[in-house]
């Protein structure tokens, strides 16, 4: 009980830093970014008749710009949810944040932090972690003795010489130890909100939500071990039954699942996705400007002023091109992995612990939906940003201060 309660607070601990982390990170490229672009709008006001100032004047108001010259980068975070500490989920896979520039997004959005491989290959050890993998040890620590310890302990013929039925004694100590066990979780999760900074009050039914499926997930593994117990046998061979089922339910078919999926609808090879769309970059660079230009024109008529020749044109429209084979590039890529997960969730049943942990990362915003809903915000922002420029650019038109206020409204 002891060492699955410090686990437990080392879980939230660990948790509240990862996020914690995130968070700071998130921070300081916001106030990056307010920064450097509050410095676009002074520079933007700048008298152009003093010489040192027409450089920075010309780097605020103009919207185009190739590589370090570039207008502005901006940053889209994905804010953790108020128990994302507790359920680290998807976080510790993908960036949390992206500076986004006019440059096709694609390249943008294929790019990742540093981590540890071995970290990222076995998990982070959060509360959830202590609720799917070592509760259920708990429960069998607990459980598999129910019978067998009256038994080999010599008291099982005083307790059968009782007025009370056998069967009610040994459930009355199973609901005992239930109790124990529920006991110790919701201690954990309230602690978990406490330390996380979530107030009770005002998310008691997000806290109602975890203990149900916790709780639920509990009951199951006291099921189970109840059943081990009603075979009546030793101990020993309880205990082992008991740690199979874990082996089995936690770990092995997980594996099996997973390599059965694998071997029917395999992983789409990202790098494949990537490659094809530089040999796209290189086209662009290799053919005349027209090439590009003209695809562009048909997506984007409102732009086609007949100007074929520009560079400034050619190289955002080169993006926009590039973004657009992407698109039908990743349509493909995600209907791959769609098929994948539905055959996984065809099976997923055969895994309680792989869907405990997904109803978690539901409930702490954590979960592959929510990474791809941030992923289609990012998308969003990108479209609108892009219109912003693009209507200066292909008009050779300055920013003005208004557009530059209406741009920080954004941040």
């Amino acid at each position: 009980m002891l060492v699955t309660l410090g686990a437990g607070i080392y879980g939230i601990y660990f948790g509240k830093f990862e996020i914690d982390k995130q968070n700071e990170r998130i921070a300081f490229v916001k106030d990056y970014e307010r920064e450097k672009f509050d410095s676009l709008l002074v520079w933007a006001r700048l008298d152009t008749t003093i010489t040192e100032n027409k450089e920075k004047y010309e780097q605020a108001v103009s919207p185009q710009g190739v590589g370090y010259t570039l207008h502005f980068a901006y940053c889209i975070a994905n804010q953790p949810a108020p128990t994302a500490g507790l359920c680290l989920g998807q976080r510790d896979l993908y960036p949390s944040y992206y500076r986004i520039t006019m440059t096709d997004l694609s390249r943008q959005m294929n790019t990742g932090e540093l981590a540890n491989p071995m970290k990222l290959l076995t998990g982070n050890f959060d509360l959830s972690y202590v609720f799917v993998f070592l509760f259920p040890l708990l429960i069998i620590a607990l459980f598999y003795n129910l019978y067998a310890g009256e038994k080999e302990g010599g008291t099982l013929s005083l307790l059968q010489s009782q007025s009370v039925p056998l069967r009610s004694i040994l459930l009355s100590k199973a609901l005992m130890r239930m109790l124990v066990v529920f006991g110790l979780a919701f201690l954990l999760l309230v602690l978990g909100f406490v330390l996380q900074g979530i107030t009770l009050g005002d998310n008691s039914g997000l806290l109602f939500q975890w203990l149900v499926v916790v709780f639920g997930y509990c009951l199951v593994w006291m099921i189970l071990m109840g059943a081990i117990v009603a075979l009546r046998r030793s101990s020993a061979l309880s205990a082992m039954l008991g740690f199979g089922l874990w082996l089995i339910f936690t770990l092995i078919t997980p594996t099996l699942i997973n390599l059965f999926v694998l071997a029917n609808e395999p992983l789409p090879n990202r790098t494949t996705m990537i490659h094809e769309l530089r040999e796209e970059s290189g086209k662009n660079w290799d053919n005349p400007k027209s090439y590009v230009l003209n695809q562009f024109y048909q997506e984007k008529p409102e732009f086609n002023d007949g100007d074929s020749i520009d560079f400034y044109k050619w190289y955002y429209a080169s993006f926009a091109v590039l973004d657009l084979k992407a698109k039908d590039m990743k349509a493909g890529f995600e209907q791959q992995v769609n098929k994948r997960n539905t055959l996984l969730e065809k099976w997923m049943w055969l895994a309680p612990a792989a869907i405990v942990h997904n109803g978690l990362s539901k409930l702490s915003n954590t979960d592959s939906d929510s990474q791809k809903d941030f992923m289609r915000e990012v998308e969003k922002n990108h479209t609108e940003l892009k219109n912003i420029y693009y209507t200066r650019i292909f008009a050779k038109e300055q920013f003005s201060i208004q557009d530059l206020e209406n741009i920080e409204r954004r941040l």
